[in-house]
């Protein structure tokens, strides 16, 4: 039986004995306790969140033009440096041709090193050099 159920065992006892006040103020404890608890879970998703975040910067590398996870020999991407930059996003870039890639969340282009061609960013609708 939890703390919830015990309030309002209570508060039906007290209701039995007919005081308002009391009765009053075991209600207000109840809704407490469901705050206490709804705050309680909200903490934990936010620590959850930041373990991951933690976890995701001890494995990530910015190779320019873009970043790579890296854990031991393994290495996965590459992701958008605006998007992770900007907002911590991990979008992985999609290859377009040997050495262009794009984002499709933040439509920027990048071309790596790679490409034969001189080395440019795309931003916003053109492209300049990285």
């Amino acid at each position: 039986m939890g703390i919830i159920d015990h309030a309002k065992d209570i508060a039906e006892l007290i209701k039995k004995y007919n005081d308002v006040e009391l009765y009053q103020k075991i209600i207000d404890l109840r809704d407490e306790i469901f705050e206490l608890r709804e705050n309680n879970l909200n903490l934990k998703g936010k620590i959850k969140a930041l373990k991951k975040e933690k976890k995701i910067n001890e494995k990530i590398v910015f190779e320019k033009p873009y970043y790579w996870i890296k854990d031991g020999e393994k290495k996965d991407g590459p992701y958008c440096q605006k998007c992770f930059d900007d907002n911590k996003k991990l979008i992985r870039l999609q290859e377009r041709k040997n050495g262009h890639w794009y984002c499709l969340v933040c439509k920027n282009g990048v071309i790596d090193s790679s490409c034969k061609a001189i080395n440019r960013v795309h931003n916003g609708g053109s492209w300049m050099s990285s």
